[in-house]
């Protein structure tokens, strides 16, 4: 787990993502009561938590991935990166974890939903933090190779 001055922020991204994820929900509502002006519903300020069974499991969903203006790129010990990649294992380790009991019970592959028959991706982890953090790196190479020839230029004289 990740930690930064005594905060879990492993749960703060996990709380982070439910809470867009309510926060959409209540957007889908509003706008499906708004398409029907003539139903005299209230609209609920707290959204129903929509979780998704099959056969009495539930099936987690995969973590949103981190946009590319949440990254600072300032290096942090903990980056939006590691937290999404940390909520991506758990959610493969879930998804093992359903296919184990499908199995188990003998649930034939074919009735299994379709998030959950398909193989995980085989998308290198970190592949898209890889990216970014190697601009980043770049560019501090580049701005160190500059402070090296200002350095030489000044002891030149």
């Amino acid at each position: 787990m990740a930690y930064a001055r005594g905060q879990n922020l492993s749960a703060r991204y996990q709380r982070l993502e439910n809470s867009l994820r309510e926060k959409q929900g209540l957007v889908w509502e509003i706008q499906h009561l708004a398409k029907y002006p003539g139903v005299d519903e209230a609209i609920t300020t707290t959204p129903q938590k929509r979780v998704e069974t099959f056969h009495g499991f539930e099936i987690p969903k995969k973590p949103r991935p981190p946009q590319d203006d949440e990254c600072c790129m300032s290096n942090c010990a903990v980056c939006v990166y590691d937290l999404y990649e940390e909520s991506l294992d758990d959610y493969r380790k879930s998804i093992a974890n359903l296919r184990t009991a499908l199995s188990a019970r003998k649930i034939p592959k074919e009735e299994w939903p379709h998030d959950v028959r398909l193989a995980t991706a085989a998308v290198t982890p970190g592949a898209r933090k890889e990216v970014v953090l190697t601009a980043f790196e770049e560019l501090e190479r580049a701005l160190a190779k500059k402070h090296q020839a200002a350095e030489a230029i000044s002891a030149g004289r």
